[in-house]
């Protein structure tokens, strides 16, 4: 599912003007000062921007790549976003994630003395958990160019937030997704880099939450970038940049007969407000929100 069509400026500002003008009976000018208002807005739209960019960028790979449907009436077996396969006879599903958006300020991170002193106790005083496991685990001469940057309290964070819905369809005994639900996890990094690009991993081999074995967890500990020491994140296994190399060790696709493609053409879906802002996003390809977080 590609759909690059024409990209000319004057024919996506009729686009976008005449969704406004139908979708929410309005102006675009109104249309922007509302999303200039709301963050949620801006978040469904970044969400719907970066699973189109992602299923942009794994055609580019060589990859047949198939939306699954949101709605479907009976079982949802499928609770990813899109069917990506090679040889289109093994088919594996995919989830597109978000940074969590807030993850500086939940953390406290302004807060910290960045002095040598000051960096060393933040992370003694964590005892346990991935803030400390991560680090132990980094290189020795990154971390002692961390304690003299003095610029701690300005780093970022690469954190996820992995929440979903409980019971229903979707079987869940916790808010967080079941590691079966999907084979690979793309986590869109714009927030924090400015750019699409994406930190892979395979459900599997994210470790599960201390409650419920099944569950994944609700934040896992990607990288900090820490201003004067790094300038984008190192990623480490589970994660990936090379979703190519990923993919060739997933085992056990799913049922083709029981593939829930969506063959709508945006714009042709419920006209819910997540699928209203997807058929928003896919029009707008002329060419996720900053508090949020694509064929067929």
């Amino acid at each position: 599912m590609d759909n690059r069509e024409d990209r000319s400026p004057d024919k996506w500002v009729s686009v976008f003007e005449d969704i406004c003008n139908k979708q929410f009976g309005t102006s675009a000018p109104d249309v922007v000062q509302s999303l200039l208002l709301s963050p949620n807005a801006r978040g469904y739209i970044l969400g719907s921007l970066s699973e189109l960019l992602l299923a942009r960028y794994l055609v580019d790979q060589g990859f047949v790549v198939k939306r699954i449907k949101e709605k479907w009436v009976g079982d949802k077996l499928h609770h990813g976003d899109f069917y990506v396969s090679r040889d289109e006879r093994k088919w594996y599903v995919i989830e597109s994630k978000g940074l969590k958006s807030n993850s500086e300020r939940w953390h406290k991170l302004n807060a910290i003395d960045p002095s040598r002193e000051g960096v060393q106790r933040w992370f003694q005083k964590k005892r346990a958990g991935e803030f400390l496991r991560w680090w132990e685990s980094i290189d020795g001469n990154r971390r002692e160019r961390i304690l003299s940057a003095g610029t701690f309290n300005r780093s970022k964070i690469f954190e996820t937030h992995f929440v979903s819905g409980t019971g229903g369809r979707a079987g869940r005994e916790i808010a967080t997704p079941r590691s079966d639900e999907f084979h690979i996890v793309a986590l869109d990094l714009h927030l924090r880099t400015g750019l699409h690009e994406w930190a892979f991993a395979a459900a599997k081999s994210l470790e599960p939450t201390e409650s419920h074995a099944e569950h994944l967890k609700q934040n896992y500990l990607i990288d900090i970038v820490v201003p004067d020491v790094d300038t984008k994140p190192i990623l480490t296994g589970p994660w990936t940049a090379d979703f190519a190399k990923l993919f060739s060790t997933l085992t056990d696709p799913v049922n083709v007969d029981d593939m829930q493609v969506d063959l709508r053409e945006p714009g042709r879906r419920e006209a819910d407000v997540s699928e209203i802002l997807y058929s928003i996003g896919a029009s707008l390809q002329s060419g996720e929100v900053l508090e949020g977080e694509i064929a067929d």
